[in-house]
């Protein structure tokens, strides 16, 4: 195993997390070789340094903190090279009511907030849920 590699891995798992699939996109654009970049990914995968299942999860719970929608969790996560995406619809519901008490300021009426999740890209499932909750709680 080159050590240039693994310290260079080393060097940005300092600053960041990275997802298996970006760091190796960043080792090969700085001119690593593809064998050596990934022996240095297993190694970090075996260290526990790499898990694409727990940065996928914390990834997850921030963007529901945020009132991110699971079409921007996907979109984001897609860039980063991981594919598989499971939000559950309770989940995307928790981050669509997130949203709506932090940033919904307007006249609460049921279109004003249909257009304000749906621009955000929440499914209408979810956007119909989280409106009752909220015209309830309202009263």
């Amino acid at each position: 195993m080159d050590s240039k590699v693994k310290s260079y891995a080393y060097k940005l798992l300092s600053k960041k997390d990275y997802f298996k699939e970006e760091l190796k996109n960043k080792l090969l654009r700085k001119g690593f070789e593809e064998s050596q970049v990934d022996e240095v990914i297993k190694h970090l995968e075996n260290q526990g340094l790499l898990n694409d299942e727990k940065l996928k999860e914390r990834y997850k719970e921030i963007y529901i903190n945020k009132g991110k929608s699971y079409l921007k969790l996907r979109n984001s996560l897609y860039r980063k090279g991981i594919t598989e995406i499971d939000l559950s619809e309770d989940e995307e519901l928790n981050s669509a009511l997130n949203l709506l008490k932090k940033s919904f300021k307007k006249e609460k009426t049921f279109e004003n907030m249909v257009k304000f999740l749906k621009n955000r890209g929440f499914r209408y499932s979810v956007i119909k849920k989280a409106i009752e909750i909220m015209l309830k709680e309202e009263e």
